[in-house]
């Protein structure tokens, strides 16, 4: 029977490699269904987040074994036909650039794990937060337009994997689920600092309170586990020349990931009730 099977796939129309391939990429993404079903079932309290990093990585990985998986059943073929376009081969490097620089991005992301899902990253000016990541481009959910609005905007943007090779990446949980944020302020030149710094940094030193000690605790554990040199966690105030006009004040503080965006419109909006004073020469103490 065996031997009957064997030489109808031989000599008949379907290649012993076609019908190799066709059940190798069933099993592999059978083997894959059910690895995600058993981990999501002995996991059920696991978060949508870790759940879609699960998702995005299996796929991946799943699309390296097929592709590996090919070219060890296809190694024959593949070797006679690359012996006879070796001509072209040059051709085929050209006109495949673009494709290869793309999976040497992917490469050198998943190598020097730069980010993953749900990482709030900027490469090359787009801003956003990962949510899809494959083997030629990234998917994130955009912040902006405003760059001190890091609301998601509700749009997507994607950039090939290659920027990965000709530009930084900037990521702003390295430290997890900690954050240490920075923005800028531009201030009419004529409005006097110390008027605002003061208010200010009572403010943010108020709404910060609560997390400081615990963020020094955990900055000083990621610098004994990760070997980094880790900021202060205390908020920062500084004020900086810019030129005849404005001058700016910087605002730097630590705090957990889901808080940033709200302290850091807390202080835009008191800098903006205190410029309003200043404008119009109304008095007050300026603080909340």
């Amino acid at each position: 029977m065996w031997e009957t099977l064997n030489q109808y796939i031989q000599n008949g129309p379907v290649k012993a490699e076609v019908l190799e391939s066709a059940i190798m990429i069933v099993a592999i993404l059978l083997l894959r269904g059910v690895i995600l079903q058993a981990h999501f079932r002995s996991h059920p309290a696991m978060e949508i987040e870790d759940k879609r990093r699960w998702v995005v990585t299996s796929r991946n990985v799943t699309l390296i074994m097929v592709v590996f998986g090919l070219a060890i059943i296809w190694a024959a073929q593949i070797q006679t036909l690359a012996l006879s376009m070796f001509a072209v081969a040059a051709a085929i490097v050209l006109a495949t650039k673009e494709l290869i620089m793309c999976l040497s991005g992917s490469l050198l992301r998943a190598s020097t794990k730069q980010y993953s899902v749900g990482d709030y990253i900027e490469v090359n000016g787009l801003r956003g937060r990962v949510v899809d990541i494959n083997l030629l481009n990234t998917l994130m959910m955009q912040i902006g337009p405003n760059p001190l609005v890091g609301q998601l905007s509700g749009k997507t943007v994607s950039f090939p994997n290659s920027l990965l090779l000709s530009h930084s990446v900037q990521r702003d949980n390295v430290l997890d689920i900690y954050v240490i944020h920075t923005f800028e302020i531009p201030v009419p030149i004529h409005l006097d600092s110390d008027a605002i710094v003061p208010v200010l940094g009572k403010l943010l030193e108020r709404l910060c309170a609560p997390y400081i000690k615990v963020i020094e605790r955990h900055l000083e554990a990621v610098q004994t586990q990760k070997l980094f040199i880790t900021p202060a966690a205390e908020p920062r105030i500084t004020r900086v020349p810019h030129d005849d006009k404005v001058y700016t004040i910087v605002v730097r503080f630590a705090s957990p990931v889901q808080r940033r965006l709200e302290i850091q419109q807390s202080v835009l909006d008191e800098f903006i009730r205190v410029q309003y004073r200043l404008l119009n020469h109304i008095g007050g103490d300026g603080g909340n």
